[in-house]
């Protein structure tokens, strides 16, 4: 069955070399109860490790059935070990934290056993060994006579043609060891027992041959009798199957609470773990928000991050319909038609006093006056802003009250409002821009009039004159349009330079066309030249004073103002309530029949990407920093268990599958982990607890973040289970045996 030829072992420790045994030469057969002894640092246990597969071997050769092993892997003894090899050991090496019936019902599940026939078999080789009243007690607390019985039971459930033990009678009382004894003489009917003791006496009537050991090699090799030969003839046969998924994911929940400090301590771990990358993620997530609201738009005033800007697809003017229907869209806070109005910084002002504001129809309005009235006339205005701003508090609101301001339109254009009610706007107030302080509650008739000089502002200006065409500059007062009540409609009032575009005869009774273009229309209209102007004439002819700031102005009548720039609203704004789920109501609106920009998008980055170069790597390196914190914390806490996994070895589990029932432990911790976050993330966000640290975490989570977090978390724990079975399988049983804690 099993023979040596020339078979060295050497040990290397700290540069030295020792001769654990040398060449050594013996053959074994099934049915030989064989004894080796000797004294202690003999080489005996060297030998038994050998022969088990537990420990290699430098020279020679050792073959079974006849094949050679020199060649063998660490994975080929693991399945000798499986197949050939059931071991006692003098120190029992049993799973402490598991039954008498776990014990044994683990090397049937190494060998493949279903569990239909596990059931069968565990409770007819407790009753052979004597336990059966012990079946369902911790082999912790068992006797040492007791606990070798498990042992001998164990490799009788494996059914290997092999069993070795060493000093299975070490720890015993005399009475103990003669049942053992006793038990294994009745093992080796059918069976090849090699057994390592100092007690030869206690086999002696029970051995078919003794080996006397010496310094490493063999000084006796005596026949005490011949082998059964009955069971000479043949190896028995045995099921060699692997290990199933089932009993795989079973160990591994088994080893998850078998032994609750280590739980505890591995759960804590994991919390840290889930915590921790979560911290790193979110911390990402908000530093990119944040870095994306410090963008720009050169195109507009207002680029909130909840702001969408709309038009229609066929270019038409938004109707109290559409203001309605946008209004009526989930998660759309506010709707707004005026959105030129958006973009055009407005102050309320009265000599040294300034107050910025955002006008607002006064149908928007549904505050609480904190003082003053509601408006009845057209130039009449609510002004609302935050409580104790520095012109804005119970102190002075009531001198705001009945107080006429002017407001700034244009280089020539000024609209009187006179403030007849305050309010204070709430923390949450839908129109909380940083650009704006207040908001101005305005009639219908004074929006659509600030809308107007709106469009002029944004308009480009061409005047087209006996066909040559010219261009108002913003800034200088040449063929800029204002409207001039001295102006008939129809006709224009000209500087007189304009007389050379018109020969001889000049630019009187000719005829001139204004055009005004946007991004929204186009407008012209043509009028008769009724007149022009110089110095001498300019006060009598415009009513105006200031020649100097006004020469090249073209003036009209208000009604042809108004044709040029007195348009509806050919763009709105939508704001949206949660930024978040801003893709779902660009959705719905283009379903509506309208284009859609999020300005949060439209933004133009302030550090071009530096941040992000920066933030990413730093969290990586953090994230793995969390990574091997975790890992040698685990690793701590697994050295516990490598006694156990070494066991695992011994008994011929192949690393594979060994890395398998850990990976099911590790995982299956680390889903309790992240079930604990998701709780406490739930009880969070319905308001049964307030942790200010997990509000912050998860102020930038979405379903998508959570899943992305968690396979995040499941790869760091695969790998750290990945590293331990590394470090596990790094040397050969024995000496993974030799370091772990026992």
């Amino acid at each position: 069955m099993i023979k040596l030829k020339n078979v060295s072992k050497y040990y290397y420790s700290k540069g030295m070399i020792s001769s654990g045994i040398s060449r050594i030469n013996l053959d074994f057969n099934i049915g030989e109860f064989v004894i080796i002894t000797g004294e202690s640092g003999s080489g005996k246990t060297t030998l038994l490790n050998v022969i088990s597969g537990l420990d290699s071997y430098e020279e020679g050769e050792m073959y079974i059935d006849g094949i050679e092993t020199s060649h063998y892997a660490e994975s080929d003894f693991e399945e000798y070990r499986k197949k050939y090899i059931g071991n006692i050991f003098q120190d029992f090496n049993l799973i402490n934290s598991y039954t008498v019936y776990q014990n044994i019902e683990l090397v049937l599940m190494i060998k493949g056993f279903s569990t239909d026939e596990i059931k069968k078999r565990v409770p007819a080789i407790i009753d052979r060994v004597g336990l059966s009243s012990h079946a369902g007690t911790k082999v912790s607390k068992l006797s040492g006579g007791q606990k070798q019985r498990v042992a001998i039971a164990r490799a009788l459930a494996k059914d290997t043609d092999i069993i070795v033990a060493d000093e299975p009678t070490g720890n015993l009382d005399s009475v103990s060891a003669e049942g053992i004894a006793q038990l294994l003489s009745e093992i080796s009917k059918d069976k090849l027992v090699i057994v390592v003791t100092h007690n030869y006496e206690q086999f002696e009537q029970y051995a078919t041959r003794k080996i006397k050991m010496h310094d490493g090699k063999v000084a006796e090799d005596k026949p005490l009798g011949a082998p059964r030969e009955f069971y000479a003839k043949g190896t028995s046969e045995t099921l060699q199957g692997d290990i199933t998924f089932g009993a795989k994911a079973k160990l591994g929940i088994r080893n998850t609470f078998n032994i609750l400090p280590k739980f505890l301590l591995m759960l804590l771990v994991l919390l840290f773990v889930v915590f921790g990358v979560t911290s790193q993620y979110t911390t990402l997530q908000h530093q990119q928000a944040e870095e994306d609201k410090l963008g720009y738009n050169d195109f507009f005033y207002n680029y909130s991050e909840d702001r969408i800007v709309l038009k229609k697809i066929d270019g038409s003017e938004f109707t109290e319909e559409d203001h309605k229907a946008m209004s009526n869209v989930a998660n759309v806070k506010a709707a707004v038609l005026d959105d030129i109005m958006l973009d055009n910084s407005m102050f309320i002002e009265d000599g040294d006093y300034s107050f910025e504001t955002y006008p607002r129809v006064i149908g928007d309005f549904d505050g609480k006056l904190a003082a003053g009235r509601m408006p009845e006339a057209k130039n009449e205005a609510v002004l609302s802003a935050y409580k104790d701003e520095y012109y804005f508090n119970d102190d002075t609101i009531g001198n705001l009250v009945g107080k006429t301001y002017h407001i700034d339109m244009g280089e020539d254009k000024a609209i009187a409002v006179t403030i007849v009610g305050c309010s204070y706007k709430p923390q949450s107030d839908d129109f909380d821009f940083m650009m704006y302080t207040g908001s101005l509650y305005v009639t219908d008739e004074m929006m659509a009039t600030m809308r107007e000089e709106a469009y002029n502002h944004s308009s480009t200006i061409k005047t087209t004159m006996n066909g040559k065409e010219q261009e108002y500059v913003p800034g200088n007062p040449f063929y800029r349009v204002i409207p001039n009540s001295n102006v008939a409609a129809g006709t224009a009032l000209v500087f007189e330079e304009m007389n050379n575009f018109y020969g001889e005869k000049g630019a009187k009774d000719k005829y001139l066309t204004i055009t005004a273009e946007t991004m929204y229309y186009t407008q012209s209209v043509e009028l008769k030249i009724a007149d022009t102007y110089n110095k001498k004439t300019f006060a009598a002819k415009t009513g105006v004073s200031d020649y100097e700031t006004h020469n090249g102005t073209i003036y009209v009548s208000q009604a042809d103002y108004d044709t040029l720039f007195k348009k509806a609203n050919y763009q709105a704004t939508v704001y949206v309530e949660d930024v978040k789920q801003i893709d779902d109501t660009l959705a719905a609106l283009k379903n509506m029949g309208y284009t859609t920009l999020p300005l949060k998008d439209a933004l133009i980055s302030l550090t071009d990407g530096l941040g992000t170069i920066i933030r990413v790597p730093m969290a990586v390196i953090l994230t793995l920093a969390i990574f091997f914190i975790a890992y040698f914390v685990i690793r701590l806490i697994l050295r516990s268990r490598s006694s156990y996994f070494t066991i695992l070895r011994m008994l011929g589990m192949a690393k594979k599958n060994i890395r398998r029932i850990l990976d099911v432990e590790m995982l299956f911790v680390v889903n309790i982990a992240y079930a604990l976050f998701l709780g406490c993330v739930a009880l969070v966000k319905a308001g049964g607890v307030r942790l200010e640290y997990v509000i912050e975490l998860i102020q930038y989570m979405e379903i998508t973040d959570y899943i992305i977090l968690y396979v995040i978390i499941l790869l760091m724990v695969y790998m750290i289970s990945g590293k331990f079975a590394r470090h596990l399988f790094r040397k050969t049983a024995m000496n993974t045996y030799r370091e772990g804690d026992n």
